[in-house]
């Protein structure tokens, strides 16, 4: 199992409340449009796969982040409170 930054730039409205709720189904919302996935290589695929048939190829873009466990552990913020990613984290999409 991997784990991704999941970041997006979508410009309309509609498509992007659609990314949104598509990578909620998949992983946890650290910013408006940054989400961390911890994805095994079928649900990358998964994720993947429904985001290129949501987004508009030629006015949006969504870009995928690998990050390994160490990175993931360092992960740090300032401003608001960003919690650890822990097991909780972990989302199974059926």
């Amino acid at each position: 199992m991997g784990s991704y930054l999941v970041a997006y730039d979508v410009s309309n409205p509609k498509r992007l409340r659609k990314v949104a709720r598509c990578c909620e189904d998949f992983g946890v919302r650290y910013q408006y449009s940054v989400f961390l996935c911890r994805l095994s290589a079928t649900d990358f695929v998964r994720l993947r796969s429904r985001l290129y048939d949501l987004i508009d190829l030629k006015a949006d873009q969504v870009m995928f982040v690998p990050m390994c466990a160490k990175c993931v552990a360092q992960m740090d913020s300032i401003g608001q409170r960003l919690d650890p990613p822990d097991a909780k984290d972990v989302v199974v999409v059926i």
